[in-house]
């Protein structure tokens, strides 16, 4: 069935051509030439690799003379030239209306078939956690298709096209620079929102890839005995956990007490940038130790049985919270206005358009010689790259809180997993992840935060000043921020930094200002490399996430009953 609806959808394409075809036929047949010379010039003109006529040119006496002289020459002596093909069956096929047309709209049918089944390949080999990017970027597509056609057929060639010429005139001096301006922003965030999404399934492939690798990592790394479990003293020994000791007055058992205070000898310092340093530094091996300690957590607090698959567990958290971060609103362009427009106005101001224009080298140098668009920038720049780190930072933070603590026993040398950190009053009430001015930020940006939406448990007070809505407003966060890096790649490399490079290695004399040029490209090149740092951070930043609202008092008890008839029927 399938196959006879894209059989039915090939042969209507083939009508509507056909009838197009012979529409646009009919016209060129009954539209007479607007002149002999320039229906000459036009053969003359032709592409090289078509088929060309051969001249026979017969002369009518023997003089040769000049144009001025030919003129006062009689009828006698003019040459005669006439004109036979080379090929009079492909010239003639060549040369007719038809055939150009059905090969471009049977192109553009050929296009869509494509665009139909390479979608359809790619969600059916696509791991079920990314296709939420795959709609959503569907979505993103029609939408922004939908403003390409509104703005072809109303805008630049519709009733509305006049007015905005007029405007353009008017303000800009020139009546086609705003109409191919909005071609350009159209076309930019095209762009924007197609990499977003690129850039989205990069980092869930990277995360999916860090939790299938779990099970193996387990295997060949952590199970020393081979015996398909990895107990507490194999994972200590893997690790290389701290030695210490925990049962203080010696009786063999390990008392609350004795843990606590083995926690609280154990807390760490670590700064901002040294927790960035070591959660970026971390081995596949303390990761995959990290969620293996986190379900042995699970197993005791919810009396789950061994068979419980804490890569399932996680793979299906992530494909969830990808749902939600991919889903993009209107909204969400307005931050690129007040950036895109500051450097665009670099442009319009010197009657250029974007770096494809033919004058855009006019531009060059100016983006860093103007000081109300190059201050700008570097805020925007600082303001991206702060906010990544801060998320980064912040969710490793709350992670370490969370995460039980795993020694050895310097007594017995038995392994010993102490509660999270969190459990704690006295570490919970000296913790912080919303310091100095994040803590106003967080709270002015979510409607009052903690002071609206009190913690509700012990897991919440880690959040910070953000409270309650902690899950909501750092998914939105992450999104944002990962918004904003992609949008300053796009606009710096295609607008700026290539522009610039080609200007320097065609050594053109229409550069505007040269003697700003490269210190212009340099600057740019290191607001690009930052943004693609940012966008390095993002893989973990997100996983880090899954993991804070996941575990504890986020348990997820719906996908852990999943995770367990999934294991069942497995056995089954």
């Amino acid at each position: 069935k399938k196959m006879m609806r894209r059989s039915y959808r090939f042969m209507a394409a083939a009508a509507v051509c056909s009838l197009a075809a012979t529409k646009l036929t009919a016209v060129c047949a009954f539209a007479p030439p607007s002149s002999s010379s320039s229906f000459l010039s036009s053969k003359q003109s032709a592409p090289q690799w078509l088929p060309t006529t051969t001249m026979t040119t017969t002369t009518i006496g023997s003089k040769s003379s000049s144009i001025h002289q030919l003129s006062m020459l009689p009828s006698s002596t003019l040459q005669l030239t006439t004109e036979e093909p080379a090929n009079s069956l492909i010239y003639t096929i060549l040369h007719t209306p038809t055939l150009w047309s059905i090969l471009a709209m049977t192109s553009i049918v050929a296009l869509l078939v494509l665009w139909e089944e390479t979608i359809h390949n790619i969600r059916s080999s696509t791991p079920k956690a990314i296709v939420p990017v795959i709609d959503s970027m569907l979505a993103e597509v029609g939408g922004l298709g939908f403003i390409g056609l509104f703005l072809s057929t109303v805008v630049t060639g519709g009733p509305l096209g006049q007015i905005i010429g007029r405007l353009s005139e008017d303000y800009l001096g020139d009546e086609e620079l705003l109409l191919e301006a909005f071609e350009f922003l159209h076309t930019f965030f095209f762009e924007v929102g197609i990499l977003f999404f690129v850039v989205a399934g990069v980092c869930v492939g990277a995360v999916l890839e860090e939790v299938n690798k779990l099970s193996e990592i387990s295997e060949l790394a952590l199970d020393a005995d081979g015996d398909g479990e990895v107990t507490l003293d194999e994972l200590a020994e893997a690790l290389d956990v701290s030695c210490m000791i925990v049962d203080t007055d010696g009786d063999g058992i390990l008392s609350e007490e004795e843990k606590i205070d083995a926690l609280k000898s154990t807390a760490s310092n670590y700064n901002f940038i040294q927790a960035i340093i070591a959660e970026r530094s971390m081995s596949e091996v303390d990761r995959a130790g990290e969620c293996l300690v986190a379900r042995e957590r699970i197993l005791g607090k919810y009396s789950l049985p061994q068979e419980f698959e804490i890569d399932a567990y996680f793979g299906k958290i992530f494909g969830e919270n990808l749902e939600e971060s991919v889903e993009l609103s209107p909204i969400t362009w307005l931050p690129l206005i007040p950036l895109i427009a500051l450097e665009n106005s670099v442009d319009l101001s010197r009657d250029v358009v974007s770096a494809s224009s033919s004058n855009a080298f006019e531009s060059c140098g100016y983006f860093f010689a103007t000081p109300w668009v190059f201050y700008p920038t570097i805020f925007f720049q600082a303001l991206s790259l702060t906010w990544a780190l801060f998320n980064f930072w912040k969710m490793t933070s709350i992670k370490k809180m969370l995460l039980p603590t795993l020694v050895t026993d310097g007594v017995n040398g038995e392994a010993a997993l102490l509660p999270p950190r969190y459990t704690i009053d006295e570490i919970r009430n000296n913790f912080n992840s919303s310091p100095s001015i994040f803590a106003w930020g967080e709270q002015f940006f979510t409607g009052g935060g903690a002071k609206t939406s009190p913690p509700r448990n012990e897991h919440e007070e880690l959040f910070g000043a953000v409270g309650a809505k902690f899950e909501g407003v750092y998914r939105d966060s992450m999104r944002f921020s990962t918004w904003l890096c992609v949008a300053l790649i796009v606009y710096s490399t295609t607008q700026i930094v290539f522009r610039d490079m080609a200007a320097l290695y065609l050594h053109s004399a229409n550069v505007g200002n040269p003697e700003g040029l490269v210190p212009e490209l340099i600057v740019w090149i290191i607001f690009t490399a930052s943004a693609v740092f940012q966008l390095s951070l993002a893989p973990t930043t997100f996983l880090n996430y899954c993991f804070v609202t996941s575990v504890e008092e986020y348990v997820k008890n719906d996908i852990v009953d999943e995770v367990m008839r999934e294991v069942e029927l497995c056995e089954t």
